[in-house]
């Protein structure tokens, strides 16, 4: 009788099976329903049973040979009744002449045969390095809000489940980084068809989420859960295992910070994530980012990157049930009273502030000036912030001195132009900063703070001002 491949996946979709193992021999004994062989379709493993009982009289389809639906696979003769027993010839005693064996020279290495879903990967691989013109991206942003909103929001979830969710929205700004080269054509997708890195005792596999990006965090979730739970397990079915469009090998749970991940064809993008590390206080989280340089030019890669830079450093603004409207807004209010032409007493909490000008300026000089004031009003602000940025990243600092120096044009003020600003036209500020720690991190401290400080952005952005006027 002879057995063929049968029909257990999708050819025109899948391409051909290889066979990886053979479970009986030529010349032995089957029973209807024992395993015979395994297929491997992509990345998913098929039995074939055999369909009678009988005896193997010929494998046709080895080890290692590629097969579709309906090709012959093994020759089975078959048997309908037990064969009686053979007689056996009683042997007569011989004389025995015992020849002990040369013995071989110990081997210095063992031999491990490439083959079966190791083999395939090993192709896969090859192809992808020979076919692309590859290279990577590397940069590392600030996770520290990220790995704050897992400890306190998010601790059901890992971190590549998160970071998932971020590519697809950033791949939603650079969309030819999901996408397939298929010869001559570049075929952009409309949706993400994410692909996960997933190591099995098989070496490393990728389920492939189809459509992540109409799914929500927990749908997401979900979906990709079952799908790693089927491939660790062998069970996943071709569709789990097929169509990515494009990949993310996370090494986060190693001591590896940046790697080189290689492409899965026809992909032309793949993003590597490394340990998260700890510095002075701030979790730094490295990526690597492998990309196809005949369809994707280093410049849209970093952006790509910058975006999400962009989404890892405020999740907020993504992560679903997280809201800067959580946090309480903060108000400050004062009251003042006129007290002549120039100066002003104003009442803030349990204070009394007296705001004058100088006696050149026409004022009695009993106090700080407006502008001064809102000097003075940034470089508290500074002074906090940058005190607040240093103690988080546990950063010592023996002293902060300051030094600003405001211009103004008066023209408008006074009246005499219509065209000049009436406000500021330049703001100097110095900051000089003594501590042990190294000059680089100060400057990033500075740059921080320069960000974080809401005075120094209500200055360097400016806010709307609501006036109310009572007559």
């Amino acid at each position: 009788m002879l057995v063929t491949v049968p029909n257990l996946w999708n050819y025109d979709r899948y391409g051909p099976g290889v066979i990886t193992e053979w479970y009986k021999s030529e010349g032995d004994k089957v029973k209807k329903k024992d395993p015979l062989c395994q297929v491997m379709v992509i990345k998913a493993t098929y039995i074939v049973e055999s369909p009678v009982d009988g005896v193997i009289k010929k494998i046709i389809a080895t080890k290692g040979a590629r097969v579709k639906p309906g090709d012959p696979l093994v020759e089975i003769e078959e048997v309908t009744a037990p064969a009686p027993p053979t007689p056996t010839a009683v042997p007569q005693p011989q004389v025995v002449t015992e020849v002990k064996p040369t013995p071989k020279p110990e081997e210095e290495y063992s031999v491990v045969k490439i083959e079966g879903i190791r083999k395939v990967i090993a192709d896969r691989m090859t192809e992808s390095l020979r076919t692309m013109a590859q290279y990577t991206l590397h940069t590392e942003i600030d996770a520290s809000e990220l790995v704050r909103l897992r400890e306190s929001r998010f601790k059901d979830y890992t971190y590549t489940e998160l970071i998932s969710y971020l590519v697809i929205k950033a791949l939603r700004d650079y969309p030819t980084l999901n996408a397939h080269v298929v010869g001559d054509e570049m075929r952009i997708f409309k949706h993400v068809h994410l692909g996960i890195g997933v190591q099995t005792d098989k070496g490393l596999l990728v389920g492939v989420v189809k459509n992540a990006d109409e799914m929500d965090l927990d749908t997401l979730v979900k979906n990709t859960r079952k799908i790693i739970d089927d491939v660790r397990q062998g069970k996943a079915p071709p569709e789990e295992l097929t169509g990515s469009t494009f990949t993310i090998s996370n090494l986060g749970m190693t001591e590896v910070t940046f790697f080189t991940p290689i492409i899965n064809p026809p992909e032309v993008a793949i993003l590597g994530v490394g340990k998260i590390r700890d510095v002075l206080g701030r979790k730094y989280l490295p990526l690597s980012l492998t990309l196809d340089h005949r369809v994707i030019d280093g410049y849209v890669g970093a952006q790509f990157l910058g975006k999400l830079k962009e989404l890892i450093e405020n999740p907020q603004k993504v992560l679903p049930g997280v809201s800067l409207l959580e946090i309480p807004e903060s108000e400050f209010s004062l009251t003042a009273v006129s007290l002549s032409d120039t100066k002003i007493e104003a009442t803030i909490r349990n204070f009394r502030v007296i705001v004058d000008e100088p006696k050149e300026s026409g004022g009695t000089n009993e106090g700080p000036s407006p502008i001064e004031y809102l000097l003075l009003a940034l470089v508290g602000c500074m002074n906090v912030t940058i005190r607040m940025i240093a103690r988080n990243r546990k950063v010592k600092i023996d002293s902060i001195r300051f030094s600003v120096v405001g211009t103004l044009n008066p023209a408008k003020y006074l009246g005499l132009s219509k065209t000049s600003r009436a406000g500021l036209t330049k703001i100097s500020l110095n900051v000089e900063i003594k501590s042990s720690a190294p000059k680089d991190v100060i400057y990033e401290i500075i740059k921080e703070a320069e960000e974080r400080c809401p005075v120094h952005d209500t200055l360097a952005h400016g806010t709307q001002i609501n006036l109310e006027i009572t007559v």
